[in-house]
């Protein structure tokens, strides 16, 4: 008889494990079908960036796969307040061990909600600059210039002053340009005018003006507009046009020289 009832239950224990079983691996179908839609809806839509689209829908996958927990917990006939306990006791012992890291997490949600800058931008921020690859709720990944993948923490980037060169499509190119007294300034205004002129990425009518007499030299200073892309390329090629053009018309720039007296005391 008693054999009889560990069968019965023992039967009935492994037909309810397998149900559960198959519950489980419905439901993590269910999730692959619900986060792929919202994955292709998330590409469809210009509102979030990509990373903060990585984020939700690593947040919807977490809270989905803990219902799907819950409910093969209690198919399984366990407690689901007792999960749920124990859930908690273990989320509050990692944010314990992990408060350090707060206000990175801090710094991240600022990041993403605040957006003062997308992935894709180029920034500066302290004395770190390079290309924005991914915004994460710890780290800031950046691609400096010469090709160094740098982690910067949340806290550290939000809180301190950040220029976002991407974040307009275009910029100013600010020179200043220093002519000697002795020559001709019409000549020297003329020459650097035709000189910026030849550079045909920049947009119309750049402001030349003189803008300050120094002890050694007499300023002009060049604004001209372009696009972003383009601004380092085109700056570097507007120096190298002046500088020829003034080499070309005798006029020489002003550099410091210090003059060294020698005495004979004897």
């Amino acid at each position: 008889m008693l054999e009889s009832i560990k069968n019965f239950f023992a039967g009935e224990f492994i037909i309810n494990v397998l149900n559960t079983l198959i519950f489980f691996l419905i439901g993590l179908v269910c999730i692959k079908v619900v986060t792929t839609l919202l994955s292709k809806f998330f590409e469809k839509s210009d509102k979030l960036d990509a990373s903060v689209e990585r984020i939700l829908l690593a947040v919807i996958r977490a809270a989905l796969l803990f219902i799907l927990f819950l409910g093969c917990a209690d198919h399984l006939g366990f407690s689901t307040t007792s999960v749920v306990t124990l859930a908690g006791s273990l989320g509050l012992a990692f944010s314990l061990a992990m408060q350090n890291s707060l206000s990175n997490v801090a710094g991240g949600l600022f990041i993403l909600t605040s957006k003062p800058f997308v992935t894709g931008d180029f920034i500066v921020s302290g004395d770190i600059s390079g290309t924005v690859t991914n915004i994460g709720f710890i780290h800031t990944q950046l691609n400096t210039v010469d090709n160094q993948h740098i982690y910067v923490p949340n806290g550290t980037i939000s809180s301190a002053n950040i220029t976002n060169y991407s974040r307009e499509p275009r910029r100013r190119i600010n020179l200043t340009i220093p002519v000697p007294y002795n020559c001709s300034l019409e000549l020297a205004k003329r020459v650097i005018t035709e000189a910026v002129q030849k550079e045909t990425r920049i947009e119309p009518d750049p402001y030349i003006r003189t803008w300050d007499l120094n002890a050694h030299s007499v300023d002009i200073v060049v604004r001209a507009w372009c696009s972003t892309d383009v601004y380092w390329e085109v700056r570097s090629n507007i120096l190298e046009l002046i500088k020829c053009d003034l080499d070309a018309n005798g006029i020489i720039i002003p550099f410091n020289q210090l003059d060294v007296h020698l005495y004979n005391n004897k």
